[in-house]
């Protein structure tokens, strides 16, 4: 499967600001990715990032974001701490995050439109299972890339979709899709994509975005999770642990992110709207 270039765009590495004596450098050992919501407000839209919970932890408020440019290059965004991140409202074992963000046209960016992801309804409708084709796009810390984001993109297929939920280490039980893919360490928080055939295109959507893999273990240890939070040492039995992007849209239609929005967008149309005149 021909992967398209235009879809690594959406990705951003997430990274913290360390000092070792006088040197200050940000390490970079997430991923992120953007996704768009719709808004009321004409002509616009509501810029969200993603990745995992686990990683939003570690981060906090205050974080740093690489974003490539139209120039060819990237530059660093540092966040301020008045913006928040978003959690799973009902589902506290839901690895994911979102945090509001906002880029301006210098970047070489692309959020994923809400209408992408796959819901547990429309997976059924397209015949999405067992065996079908993915592909993971995210960050290669072994090499990051030096003046730009290098994104990797891995592959594999959906080896299972447990009608129960499967345990993880500081999660608990977790609604999960396993899938048939190496991933490693700063793949947590990548976006997870399957393709579909229509008529004589394929169509992608996103099926969800990475926690972590089973590490090979010294001992016979079952349900022993590792989440891919960072360089790591070692093999892993090559099953990713995967986020349904239906927790993404259980956030977004969440009554705190919603009023959220609801506020920002009025306050938005009454500053923009017109003033009668006074007589």
């Amino acid at each position: 499967m021909r992967i398209p270039d235009a879809v690594r765009k959406c990705v951003v590495y997430l990274g913290l600001e360390t000092v070792q004596g006088e040197v200050r450098r940000i390490r970079y050992g997430g991923t992120g990715f953007l996704i768009g919501i719709p808004s009321k407000i004409p002509g616009g839209s509501f810029l969200m990032l993603v990745t995992a919970k686990h990683v939003a932890d570690k981060l906090g408020s205050e974080f740093y974001v690489r974003a490539n440019t139209k120039d060819g290059r990237s530059k660093d965004l540092k966040t301020i701490n008045f913006q928040k991140w978003y959690f799973h409202p009902s589902d506290k074992a839901a690895d994911v995050a979102l945090f509001p963000t906002f880029f301006t046209d210098e970047f070489d960016t692309l959020p994923l439109p809400s209408q992408m992801f796959l819901t547990e309804q429309t997976r059924q409708e397209k015949g999405i299972g067992i065996g079908d084709e993915v592909f993971i796009t995210g960050l290669f810390v072994h090499h990051a890339g030096h003046s730009k984001n290098l994104p990797i993109v891995r592959t594999g297929n959906i080896a299972m979709i447990p009608d129960e939920r499967i345990p993880i280490n500081d999660f608990g039980p977790m609604e999960t899709y396993l899938i048939e893919a190496r991933s490693i360490g700063g793949l947590s928080g990548s976006p997870v994509f399957v393709g579909v055939r229509d008529t004589r295109q394929i169509v992608f959507h996103l099926l969800g975005l990475i926690h972590g893999h089973w590490d090979v273990p010294s001992e016979s240890l079952i349900d022993d999770a590792s989440p891919d939070a960072g360089p790591k040492a070692g093999v892993n039995v090559g099953i990713a642990i995967m986020t349904p992007a239906s927790k993404i849209l259980d956030i977004i239609n969440g009554d705190e992110l919603r009023k959220d929005l609801e506020k920002h967008e009025s306050d938005e149309i009454a500053r923009n709207s017109p003033t009668p005149d006074k007589t």
